[in-house]
């Protein structure tokens, strides 16, 4: 049996899917059944909680061989994560992996890099066969500014021209689901990334090629980013990890490509134009009329 935690984020749902087409029993864990769908999660059985529920732990983690491990973001993160690393080990788990973060250290502006960076020491110092998988920040980060694209076809950060290898999260999830599997892969930590650097303006030439009209990225200071960022409703250290992030990126400290994803996975990773088209295609489909009933969508 395999768990999966963190099973209703974006990553987490695709992990379930790969476990589902390989035919491998599993687990998922959710902070609620209201955030899944019979769809998604029909191969799975499903056990409700957090990571800092002893109670919920002891239920998801009984007969588990292996955990693929995704939390998100949130200031009490090592804790949480300590308690989960605690609770495997007591459990008997033989096979942990870990999703990471691009960048994680001890000295990193980042907030969630450092946080990573302590876990990934605990993880370390546990009998268990670790596997660390550092992932690029996903493609599908775009859609945090979905409203400001329909409204003012314009994205915003304050990343300069610096690029970063970002990557799409379904090769993330199968880079967790084979490394969970594969027994070759032990005390290892693997960076994921996309097949190509590239910087917010490359983003935006892709979108706009792919949604048919100009798609502009407009640059901040820091503190103009951080300060949008809040009145979107994040809080503060969202939206300073988020600032921190690009600011390293702006660096040149997130350029680096691996080929992880092709040798594990046969195939090369998906590219920021093959995202960008089905980006324009599932807003497309979200803004049509569902029914002859339905008028036009507000733009």
């Amino acid at each position: 049996m395999l768990l999966v935690t963190g099973a209703a984020s974006i990553v987490g749902r695709h992990v379930v899917h790969e476990l589902r087409d390989a035919h491998v029993p599993h687990r998922a864990l959710v902070h609620s059944r209201a955030a899944i769908t019979p769809a998604d999660f029909g191969s799975a059985e499903v056990v409700v909680g957090e990571l800092n529920d002893r109670q919920a732990l002891d239920i998801a983690l009984d007969g588990v061989e292996s955990v693929i491990l995704i939390t998100r973001a949130r200031p009490d993160q090592v804790a949480r994560e300590s308690t989960l690393l605690a609770a495997a080990q007591r459990h008997g788990v033989r096979r942990l992996v870990k999703m990471s973060s691009v960048g994680a250290s001890r000295t990193s502006r980042v907030n969630v890099a450092r946080w990573h960076w302590e876990i990934e020491r605990l993880l370390e110092a546990t009998h268990l066969e670790w596997v660390v998988v550092r992932a690029h920040r996903p493609m599908q980060h775009v859609y945090t500014q979905l409203s400001s694209l329909l409204s003012q076809h314009a994205f915003y950060g304050c990343q300069g021209d610096g690029a970063s290898a970002d990557v799409d999260v379904r090769d993330v999830a199968a880079v967790l689901s084979r490394a969970a599997l594969d027994p070759t892969y032990v005390r290892e930590v693997l960076e994921i990334t996309g097949p190509a650097a590239v910087t917010p303006q490359d983003t935006a030439r892709a979108l706009s090629a792919a949604m048919g009209q100009p798609m502009a990225y407009v640059d901040c200071t820091p503190d103009e980013f951080v300060r949008g960022q809040l009145a979107a409703g994040l809080e503060s250290w969202q939206a300073e990890g988020r600032a921190a992030w690009q600011g390293e990126a702006r660096d040149g400290h997130f350029a680096s490509v691996s080929d992880h994803v092709a040798r594990m996975l046969g195939h090369a990773p998906r590219t920021l134009e093959q995202f960008a088209h089905e980006f324009a295609a599932a807003v497309r489909y979200s803004r049509a009329p569902r029914s002859r009933h339905e008028g036009a969508p507000t733009q």
